[in-house]
């Protein structure tokens, strides 16, 4: 029996620093259909990365914190 769930309006990303595996995640969770138009992403990853975001979304802030930087991101939809 296949379980169906809405898609979220909130994603918090905090995978392994450096391997762009946060970018992939965002961009897979868009092209399966788990994010609403508006979703709030939030991604930490290293502050010496610059990560490159998937076509869809936009930045609204980022914040760093020591070694870290968190980066707030919205989801616009396809």
């Amino acid at each position: 029996m296949a379980v169906t769930i809405d898609p979220f309006n909130l994603v918090f990303a905090d995978p392994p620093y450096g391997k762009g595996l946060g970018e992939m995640a965002l961009t897979s969770a868009a092209k399966g259909g788990w994010l609403q138009p508006g979703t709030l992403c939030v991604l930490e990853e290293s502050a010496a990365a610059t990560p490159g975001f998937p076509r869809g979304f936009s930045e609204l802030d980022r914040r760093l914190a020591g070694d870290s930087q968190v980066i707030f991101l919205k989801h616009q939809g396809d």
